[in-house]
């Protein structure tokens, strides 16, 4: 029997649109909530830019953000699982991909910021659109990073694919973090050990349940570490093939309700 459900948002849970989520998905959560399953997301993005996620699928329990460097708990409130990386250790880092990325952020806090170059504006076109909005609101913007809390992630964005490898395949040879990335011409990192899949799994100890136990989809590289943790590894049709390759099962894209076909597929067995 499944006992939690976690699940990406954009590209997986979210339609194409990045803001919605489709009724038939809506409906097979409500009725695997109502059956017993938790819920929760599990998202690149940090706990201040998930939308209205909740509002749409209100049953759902536990959110998985900035990569898995933070679990919240809904009911309580809480942050009931926090792993972040020393702000020196990102402060070493950042300089490999400042220079060059067209836009910077940092997910501090639950919230994200955006590093403004001295004497420039802003790349707003670089951030896929859903963002765009974001910026100056949900995404503060600040001069420079001087923070006394840790990192809960870091993510560059650029105009060309070979720099943004150059600068993740830099930053992958100091061995100190964990590099990904779910939108094109971007990376990110956290601290190494801090993915999804480690997240998903701590969220198991606290409920209680094994990762056999465990539903999880997705259709990006920071998706693989929780498709492979949990029992029952889903990706979608839409998913790169790296990601499809990692996955135990394979539904329908995020356009087709791919998320509801397997839960009422695999769920209630």
């Amino acid at each position: 029997m499944i006992k939690i459900i976690a699940m990406d948002l954009d590209g997986t849970l979210f339609s194409p649109d990045h803001k919605t989520v489709a009724e038939e998905n809506k409906k097979a959560l409500r009725a695997a909530h109502k059956a017993g399953i938790k819920l929760a997301v599990a998202t690149g993005r940090t706990y201040s830019t998930i939308g209205d996620i909740c509002e749409q699928v209100p049953e759902i329990d536990y959110i998985i953000f900035s990569n898995g460097a933070g679990v919240y708990d809904r009911k309580s409130g809480r942050i009931v699982y926090h792993n972040v990386m020393p702000f020196e250790l990102c402060d070493k880092l950042l300089p490999l991909a400042v220079t060059k990325c067209r836009l910077a952020e940092l997910y501090i806090g639950g919230r994200a910021y955006a590093l403004k170059k001295p004497g420039g504006e802003l790349d707003k076109e670089v951030l896929p659109p859903v963002f765009r909005p974001m910026l100056g609101k949900e995404i503060g913007i600040v001069e420079d990073y001087h923070f006394d809390d840790g990192v809960e992630k870091a993510i560059f964005f650029f105009g060309d694919d070979g720099e943004c490898r150059e600068a993740a395949d830099k930053i992958k040879e100091c061995g100190e973090v964990f590099v990904t990335s779910s939108i094109p011409c971007s990376f990110e990192f956290t601290k190494a050990g801090v993915d999804k899949g480690e997240a998903l799994l701590a969220l198991c100890k606290i409920i209680g349940a094994s990762a056999d136990e465990a539903m999880a989809f997705g259709d990006a590289g920071n998706d693989i570490p929780m498709l492979r943790a949990a029992g029952y590894g889903i990706a979608m049709d839409n998913a790169d093939d790296e990601t499809k390759a990692s996955a135990k099962y394979i539904t329908a894209s995020n356009a087709e309700s791919g998320v509801a076909l397997a839960i009422n597929k695999y769920a209630f067995c």
